[in-house]
């Protein structure tokens, strides 16, 4: 197998990775998203009850999550680019 060869393998494999990696954080976003929505259903919870600390951490994993997909997705596209 010639050198190119092993780099354009190289390249979808880790195109296959990083797709995964995409999934992973778009159910993580899903999930911070879900529990954050519950947290603040205010028909379920009195506003005086509400645990913003709690919800202002699960923000900050999302937004966390959010920046990393975006770089993900960034990646991908490079790859899909460089392996057309």
């Amino acid at each position: 197998m010639s050198g190119f060869n092993l780099e354009r393998a190289a390249m979808k494999g880790r195109l296959a990775e990083q797709r995964q990696n995409r999934e992973r954080l778009r159910n993580r976003i899903k999930g911070s998203a879900d529990a954050i929505r519950t947290k603040l259903n205010t028909l379920l919870t009195p506003v005086d009850d509400l645990d913003v600390p709690v919800i202002d951490e699960q923000w900050d994993q999302l937004k966390a999550s959010w920046t990393e997909l975006a770089v993900t997705n960034g990646e991908i596209g490079r790859l899909e680019r460089e392996l057309d």
